[in-house]
């Protein structure tokens, strides 16, 4: 069987892949590399800076015949390759002619997850906090619900697909009310083979490492500006016990080589899940904090092992929740296996790639 992947989010793809090929599953990924992430793929689909108007279809043209002639392909989202609408229907109609079955990832803000979170219906959404709602960001996807080819994709993309799988609760409630019979959840996958336990914590260290990774222009849409002064207070009012690194944009491997000097990694708001960064941090040994309460775990059918750090609250206790941390400190290194011991039973790519194969083989 061949499966091409196409599109990228925060190494969604390119993990899943990693484990499909682990079954023996011949498999290409091919993407843009997620804009300054550069996450690796195997066809390559940045759009160009210069001329991208025309040069990106003849980049598109060219790789035609290694996006070809697959048993199934699973795009990222119904705009797969970040362009323009009209051309990513194009783009969608050209796959879904020349390979026989198409899938979609439910992921990012696409026209029926946005439509869905502005009825109130979700548990958490970043269009429910009020703080931000006159961000640039937060205004415009309220107004592309109203734009008529940013909806069109986004009714074409799944009404055309085989199946949607969703990564996430919030995904998963937002399209299985517009699809239900052929939406699937599925959780996100991390290869526990490349990403090894690298964690450095040990019970009573000297000072606790925060960590933070910021992605421009995304800070309100993340929540990561909320976090960011949190651990600012935290590093303010425990100078001695905490040490506190936060980047912005670097790159998917800088990123990495940075989490593995760190003991707490602290990723996203707004959402009934960790993200990609979140379990590639739990892989590695790191304590995580985001969004995790009772309806993710059960979800993933985890009733024992809940590691982490549940932030989805104010940010009063979101300090408090932190603050835990320095009060069991004689317990980090037993709270660490546990971690990458939740991303080995819930999200190992290899069982999460089963998972997909049995969706896209029904």
């Amino acid at each position: 069987m061949k499966v091409l992947l196409i599109g990228e989010y925060s190494s969604l793809h390119y993990n899943l892949h990693l484990g499909l090929k682990e079954l023996g599953v011949d498999v290409t990924l091919a993407s843009s590399g997620d804009y300054w992430k550069n996450i690796p793929r195997e066809v390559d689909l940045k759009q160009p800076e210069k001329l991208k108007k025309l040069s990106f279809p003849l980049k598109l043209i060219k790789a035609l015949p290694k996006l070809t002639g697959y048993d199934i392909v699973q795009v990222i989202a119904p705009n797969f390759l970040m362009s323009r609408p009209i051309a990513s229907s194009l783009y969608f109609d050209i796959l879904k002619k020349l390979n026989n079955r198409i899938f979609m990832c439910a992921a990012g803000m696409e026209y029926h997850y946005v439509k869905y979170a502005l009825t109130g219906r979700l548990k958490y959404s970043v269009f429910y906090n009020k703080a931000i709602q006159d961000d640039p960001y937060i205004s415009n996807l309220k107004e592309l619900i109203h734009n008529d080819s940013f909806k069109r994709l986004g009714i074409k993309v799944p009404n055309g697909c085989d199946g949607i799988i969703a990564i996430s609760n919030g995904y998963h409630i937002a399209y299985k009310e517009a699809f239900p019979e052929k939406t699937h959840y599925i959780p996100l996958a991390i290869d526990t083979r490349k990403f090894k336990y690298v964690s450095t914590i040990k019970n009573n260290p000297a000072k606790i490492n925060f960590f933070l990774g910021l992605m421009k222009d995304r800070m309100a849409l993340k929540g990561t500006d909320r976090i960011q002064q949190v651990l600012a207070a935290l590093k303010s009012r425990y100078p001695n016990d905490v040490n506190l690194t936060i980047v912005n944009s670097v790159p998917y491997t800088e990123y990495i080589n940075l989490v593995n000097n760190s003991h707490v990694l602290c990723d996203q708001l707004y959402a009934y899940g960790i993200g990609m960064n979140g379990l590639i941090a739990q892989a590695k040994g790191l304590i995580v904090g985001g969004g995790a309460d009772e309806e993710m775990y059960k979800a993933l059918g985890e009733t024992k092992n809940r590691p982490i750090i549940d932030l989805n609250t104010s940010d009063k206790d979101m300090l408090q929740r932190l603050e835990v941390l320095l009060d069991k400190k004689n317990s980090l290194e037993e709270w660490s296996i546990n971690s990458r011991k939740f991303v080995i039973d819930n999200h190992d790519s290899v069982k999460v790639a089963k998972q997909y194969l049995d969706v896209w083989l029904r």
